[in-house]
């Protein structure tokens, strides 16, 4: 790749602000390439936990695995994590962690969601700890959530990454907005990846309740950046 307004796999998001580390952002991209390897992977992506838009999906893999890495690079994670209320609480045992019935198509799945979520829950639990509030943002937490998440002990994560609620794809009502973000990370041009990153961070809390904002956001176009307009200019995403 030659082109200069392509993004390499090791250059960081230009907008990501003071919130997230290095270390944390580089962690969550690598938690969305794993992700993304699972929704893409047609034993995985029909869980319900993997489980993306199907022009999404297509979109994906079709394209060369550096516009993947692209995607993967969003500030914040491709996914949700949800910890269960006291009602919802996974069983205590340790024989039910491999096989939970119906939940799981068969073994290999819900192994593939256990790996999955010890590591999810790793690196949530960490920034919740090092960086109050962040966690809601990167990961879609609660403030209760994040809360119980801090006070985890390992033998509770290796439980609870087997519940059945504990991960879903990120803005799950927006198909469209996955698309946009498809269609950034093919594309050539980084302002419009840097627009489907922004859009993404736009439609978290109350702005995801809202299937106009995606619309509007998406309609809209990032102007040049060699233009550069006033300093109370408002044309962002939402």
């Amino acid at each position: 790749m030659t082109d200069p307004e392509l993004t390499s796999p090791n250059t960081a998001w230009l907008h990501h602000g003071n919130l997230l580390n290095p270390a944390v952002r580089r962690d969550i991209a690598d938690l969305n390439r794993l992700f993304l390897a699972h929704a893409l992977d047609p034993g995985h992506g029909a869980d319900c936990w993997f489980q993306l838009p199907a022009a999404t999906v297509k979109q994906l893999t079709e394209v060369a695995p550096e516009a993947r890495e692209r995607a993967a690079r969003s500030p914040i994670s491709l996914f949700e994590l949800a910890l269960p209320r006291d009602d919802e609480a996974p069983p205590w045992r340790l024989e039910s962690v491999a096989d939970t019935g119906a939940e799981f198509v068969d073994r290999a799945r819900g192994e593939t969601r256990r790996s999955f979520g010890l590591v999810a829950l790793s690196v949530a639990r960490r920034l919740a700890e090092n960086v109050p509030f962040s966690s809601r943002i990167a990961f879609g937490l609660g403030s209760t959530s994040e809360a119980r998440l801090s006070a985890l002990t390992p033998s509770d994560s290796f439980r609870l990454a087997s519940w059945p609620g504990l991960v879903r794809p990120r803005w799950p009502g927006h198909s469209r907005y996955w698309s946009l973000l498809a269609d950034a990370a093919a594309g050539t041009v980084q302002a419009d990846l840097n627009w489907a990153y922004s859009t993404g961070l736009c439609l978290l809390g109350r702005c995801e309740r809202d299937p106009v904002i995606v619309r509007r956001a998406t309609a809209r176009r990032t102007r040049p950046a060699h233009r550069r307009g006033p300093a109370d200019d408002t044309d962002v995403p939402c």
